[in-house]
């Protein structure tokens, strides 16, 4: 066993699961199949519950090196969350019969009668049906968790060439190289779980308003009921313009400037069809604890040059000129090697290599925040941002860029519109971590306020079915 499998394996069992799937990468990047770092890997994403990483791993797991009844076990549970109850049953059988007697066939079987009871429950709700990229699931699992309390939810997963498939045809759409009566008539041709989903469904909830959202709103029959969430970058691409906007039934804004960003490109939507649902943070995940004016910043996002970070850069340049304790801690990875290049080369530059740590991706992002007293946002445009929700659930004083349309959602006492003016809110500003807490509860930016948003949305779509 490799010095680095040893460690991966030790950090895990000490539960710094961080460090432990950061190493458990690095080997699967070298030696995509190796085993022992599947098996802890697929652990660690169901503790986290991040069910589509978790999914994959486990199928990588199943397909490289045979059955395993811990293996089985995650992924009947994660099949039981997908809503996807016949595989969960299957797959909690096949389990079953490869356990051990003891703890282990005990628990197996509780979950197998469990979802069977659940399978039969789910009979007479409503039927939701998410429709979602692989990959672009992150926003929408404790809401899918929170809705299935009251609905029958099935998450369908579309692949990543299906997904390029979409972004093809709704290219050739928007260049006029298909007709739209063309474009609609492929979609019917081709097998999709996108109909799949709309063929299970009463009610299709797309998330992301891009070449799903468009798919969708040619192929939905009038029987159905169709939603579809936009974020933030879809306002600004093609994908608004290419939507069959009569059949969609309501479109849901992160921030209602986001509905604005639509307006002015001249999309006026009816009032009726949109509905404002600001994000929210799970609080029992991000628990608060006090903390005080100190010395280490949080800055956490994709690395990409929408984000800013360059200007994150100045700001603790000039901190670490007055201060050396100072320091920058960044959680993120890098989509772009040019743009990775450039901030390494800046680091190096501006002598800042003792007062910045790039973490790349952290998974328990919820843990990462513990030793930190700010949150650092420097992008230039954002809709609802968890990072800053997450860090004021968990205390932490928030120092944040005035991008267009902050105002909506920040007081002013959080923005800044100069480095110099973010470095003296980090200096010498109030402290208040109970504060910041509280100021997400009375937004009610929560979880619980966003499940209940979202139930009530779905409720009002399928009242208008029984008209």
């Amino acid at each position: 066993m490799s010095k680095t499998l040893v460690e991966a394996t030790k950090a895990f069992e000490e539960k710094k699961l961080n460090k432990s799937i950061s190493l458990f990468r690095e080997i699967l990047s070298d030696d995509p199949r190796n085993k022992t770092a599947i098996f802890y890997s697929c652990l660690i994403y169901h503790q986290l519950k991040k069910w589509g990483l978790c999914k994959k791993i486990a199928l990588d797991y199943l397909k490289f090196h045979g059955k395993n009844e811990e293996i089985l076990e995650v992924l009947g549970d994660v099949y039981y969350f997908e809503g996807d109850y016949l595989k969960s049953i299957k797959t909690y059988s096949t389990a079953l019969k490869s356990a051990s007697a003891g703890e282990s066939k005990e628990r197996i079987q509780d979950k197998l009668n469990k979802t069977k009871n659940r399978q039969e429950s789910s009979k007479s709700q409503t039927k939701l049906a998410l429709v979602v990229a692989e990959g672009s699931d992150s926003f929408t699992d404790d809401i899918v968790e929170g809705l299935s309390n009251y609905f029958w939810v099935r998450k369908f997963t579309v692949a990543k060439n299906r997904t390029r498939f979409h972004s093809l045809l709704v290219k050739s759409l928007s260049r006029n190289i298909l007709s739209k009566s063309l474009y609609k008539l492929l979609l019917k041709l081709c097998p999709s779980i996108l109909k799949k989903a709309m063929k299970w469904s009463d009610i299709i909830w797309v998330e992301w308003a891009s070449n799903e959202a468009v798919a969708a709103s040619y192929l939905k029959n009038k029987s159905k009921k169709l939603f579809i969430r936009l974020h933030r970058y879809e306002a600004f691409e093609h994908y608004p313009f290419l939507i069959d906007w009569k059949n969609v039934d309501k479109i849901i804004f992160v921030s209602a400037f986001m509905k604005q960003v639509l307006e002015d490109r001249g999309i006026k939507i009816n009032g009726e069809k949109s509905k404002v649902i600001y994000n929210g943070v799970d609080l029992q995940k991000f628990e608060f604890r006090p903390r005080d004016n100190g010395f280490d910043i949080g800055w956490v996002a994709h690395i990409i040059p929408r984000k800013n970070l360059h200007m994150a850069l100045e700001i603790v340049k000039k901190l670490a000129e007055e201060d050396k304790r100072y320091k920058l801690h960044i959680a993120g990875d890098f989509p772009d090697l040019m743009y990775e290049r450039y901030i390494k080369h800046l680091i190096e530059t501006m002598d800042l290599e003792s007062n910045v740590t790039l973490y790349g991706w952290v998974d328990d992002i919820a843990k990462w925040w513990d030793n930190k007293n700010y949150l650092l946002s420097t992008s230039i445009h954002e809709g609802h941002p968890y990072n800053i929700l997450e860090a004021m659930a968990r205390g932490i004083k928030p120092v944040i860029h005035n991008f267009d349309g902050a105002e909506e959602l920040y007081e002013e006492e959080f923005l800044f519109n100069n480095i110099d003016e973010a470095v003296e809110k980090i200096k010498t500003g109030s402290y208040d971590s109970a504060y910041y807490r509280e100021y997400i509860k009375n937004k009610k930016w929560t979880l619980e306020n966003q499940v209940d948003e979202f139930k009530s949305l779905v409720e009002e779509l399928a009242s208008r079915m029984l008209i």
